[in-house]
């Protein structure tokens, strides 16, 4: 198969893209664009993005406060997608195509944020910038939570909780089969 029709499957596979929020507190809200539903067959693998562009799929960090922000440093743990009988239906990591490695957490940075503003935040890590979901032998549907630590270097704030599974999901859903 061509690449041009795996990137056609893959795209046909995931949802329009949404904003998650991972964090919203004392105007500081942290975003995180993915596809709002996946679809994944058993024994295979979906990244968002397919193909990175620089700051696409990367967190968001809005400054919604009257301070400027010098720096922010924060982590996000991308959890495994659970189904109904606690059974992992797929793992969720942190992707780097070039050296073909996950990390389950990131840290993330990001500088000089004005009031009002939004800063795109850089992994941490170089070249860990898609999120790759790898499913097993299982079927099932579950959604994907995420967590996060909050410390701003110039007003520090955390580590504090993130949103929780409230009425919301807090990521994408996502079927397996």
């Amino acid at each position: 198969m061509n690449q041009a029709t795996q990137e056609k499957i893959s795209i046909l596979a995931q949802q329009a893209v949404v904003p998650f929020t991972l964090f919203d507190q004392n105007g500081i809200k942290i975003t995180l664009n993915l596809p709002k539903a996946l679809q994944i067959n058993q024994n295979n693998q979906e990244t968002y993005p397919p193909k990175p562009t620089p700051g696409e799929g990367a967190p968001m960090l809005h400054n919604n406060t009257i301070f400027p922000i010098k720096s922010a440093t924060f982590s996000i743990k991308l959890e495994d997608v659970i189904d109904g009988s606690s059974n992992v239906i797929a793992s969720v990591r942190w992707w780097s195509d070039e050296i073909f490695d996950g990390k389950q957490t990131m840290e993330f940075t990001v500088e000089n944020i004005r009031p009002g503003e939004v800063g795109i935040c850089s992994p941490t890590s170089s070249g860990y910038n898609q999120v790759r979901w790898a499913t097993s032998v299982s079927s099932g549907r579950g959604v994907e939570t995420f967590t996060n630590t909050l410390n701003l270097v110039s007003l520090i704030f955390g580590p504090l909780q993130p949103n929780g599974p409230g009425g919301n999901p807090t990521g994408p859903i996502v079927q397996i089969g």
